[in-house]
């Protein structure tokens, strides 16, 4: 198409005012225009609910299947919504990354385990690993940035979902390793320590109920 519309400039200049010249020239620019929208078409982050957006643009009945064919596409007379084509794959690109970051989360998160260390008492404490925190913390801010997206409104639920998840997961771990702290500080006081055993009998039988 682009050697035959390179054909069409290289005809005589006194025949560009001509009716069939200008109808040739409007057609091969609509069919090139087309042709580049079918292109993008392509792209792999396509869903059918871009398909559906591209109906509503176009205001034309068509369902895309494998029994879709070029003809059908050119119909669509996508010359007359480059604009819309590129912003519905250029929407469904940015989805995409959405949609795999969601997938990673879920991975990850799968994956992921708390581990327990011994303590002398007998009790098992909880530890948090260093990958643990840093994929808390980075996925709180993929998801942060992921809640301001203009994109976000296929992927609103499960997005805002996973907001409140790793919210209470960062609260419930800080909490959890701030009464341990406490609990080990206290421990070595009210039982590793016969002195205060003997000046606060009370405080220290308390203690150990706990």
């Amino acid at each position: 198409c682009k050697k035959f519309a390179k054909d069409v400039r290289g005809l005589d200049k006194t025949m560009r005012n001509w009716h069939a010249y200008l109808g040739l020239e409007t057609t091969v620019k609509n069919m090139l225009t087309s042709l580049r929208a079918v292109g993008e078409l392509q792209n792999s982050a396509i869903r059918d609910r871009h398909w559906d957006q591209l109906v509503q643009a176009t205001k034309v009945r068509f369902t895309m299947s494998d029994e879709t064919t070029f003809a059908d596409l050119l119909s669509l007379n996508l010359h007359n919504f480059e604009d819309e084509v590129h912003n519905i794959v250029d929407k469904a690109c940015k989805e995409m990354a959405m949609e795999k970051m969601l997938k990673d989360l879920n991975h990850s998160w799968k994956s992921l385990e708390f581990n327990y260390e011994d303590h002398s008492t007998g009790y098992k404490l909880l530890r948090a690993s260093e990958e643990v925190i840093e994929t808390l913390e980075e996925n709180q801010v993929q998801i942060q940035n992921m809640m301001t997206s203009k994109y976000i409104a296929y992927f609103y639920t499960e997005i805002s979902g996973w907001q409140k998840k790793l919210g209470m997961v960062d609260t419930v771990l800080g909490r959890w390793m701030e009464v341990q702290r406490t609990w080990s500080y206290l421990e070595s006081i009210f039982i590793g320590s016969e002195d205060i055993r003997i000046q606060l009998p009370v405080d220290s039988k308390r203690f150990e109920g706990i």
